[in-house]
């Protein structure tokens, strides 16, 4: 696979509903830069009732509305097929709550733009867990023991919300139910032959909200989904590539050429055919990445 271009986005996904209290501090932190690569925030907004859309837009994120609640499997499923469409070099995806830390984007997507891995996650368990509710701890565990054992993968963070897929990885992932993503995103994945790769991230409890996981509506939605998934034929992961590449279409050289396309002064081209009108929006330029030792509370 031939490497991106450094032009290319890396693209950041949020899928939110009601959080305007923690969204707008979230697309706040994400960096301007990722191994080189600009980054663009995408920010799903899966039907919320309050402020969420307005406070990421404010922030700096490009907004699409599901308009009503459709689940997190389906604003993933959503913002992967954007970005998908915008041509990114690589496409991460966290929570919009503040759980995770957005300023360790480039560990999540650094193997896979270095032509590594598919697929990565980013482990909780390997890295810096400050504070997390005994039920949940316990949980994770155990649906992770399951996951590992049905793939014969080295899963240490079965239900991680911190995740980045090669552009190839997100075109042909299935998510095939829209209340979540976590077990049938990975065991379509390894399925179809995409490299896994982990990463430790850091994790802290929300501090805002109120998560939507409850243990038995959980697996009542979920384990079913499980078994469709393990009973589905998939293809193996076609890796191509890139076709098309990326460029701001606001910068001084830049111009835009026909049927979406952007091209920069030095001719590099990526499709952009959104189906949404709106634009991205830039993130702070101030943004950083932290040393690789860093961690936030939990």
């Amino acid at each position: 696979m031939r490497t991106p271009s450094t032009e290319c986005p890396v693209v950041l996904v949020l899928p939110a509903h009601d959080e305007e209290a923690a969204v707008g501090a979230v697309v706040a932190r994400v960096p301007a830069r990722a191994a080189g690569h600009p980054v663009r925030c995408l920010v799903i907004d899966d039907g919320s009732t309050d402020r969420t859309a307005a406070r990421a837009r404010a922030a700096g994120a490009r907004v699409v509305s599901l308009g009503r609640n459709q689940g997190l499997g389906a604003a993933v499923r959503r913002g992967l097929a954007e970005a998908v469409d915008s041509g990114a070099a690589a496409i991460a995806f966290c929570d919009a709550d503040g759980e995770y830390a957005p300023e360790e984007l480039e560990r999540l997507v650094a193997p896979i733009l270095a032509g590594d891995a598919d697929y990565v996650v980013g482990s909780r368990f390997t890295g810096s867990i400050q504070h997390m509710l005994p039920h949940r701890r316990l949980g994770n565990r155990v649906l992770t023991l399951a996951l590992r054992r049905l793939t014969r993968a080295p899963i240490t963070d079965g239900q991680s919300g911190y995740r980045a897929l090669s552009p190839e990885a997100a075109a042909q992932a299935q998510i095939i139910h829209d209340f979540n993503y976590a077990q049938v995103l990975t065991l379509d994945l390894l399925a179809r032959g995409a490299r896994y790769h982990e990463v430790p991230i850091s994790y802290r409890f929300r501090e805002t909200g109120r998560s939507f996981v409850r243990l038995h509506r959980y697996l009542v939605a979920v384990m079913p989904a499980v078994r469709r998934q393990l009973a589905t034929d998939v293809a193996p992961l076609r890796r191509r590539p890139l076709r098309a590449r990326w460029s701001p279409p606001h910068t001084a050289t830049g111009r835009h050429g026909p049927a979406g396309a952007v091209t920069s002064g030095s001719g590099t081209e990526c499709s952009s055919s959104y189906r949404s009108t709106s634009s991205w929006a830039g993130v702070r330029p101030d943004a950083s990445m932290p040393s690789s030792g860093s961690s936030r509370r939990s």
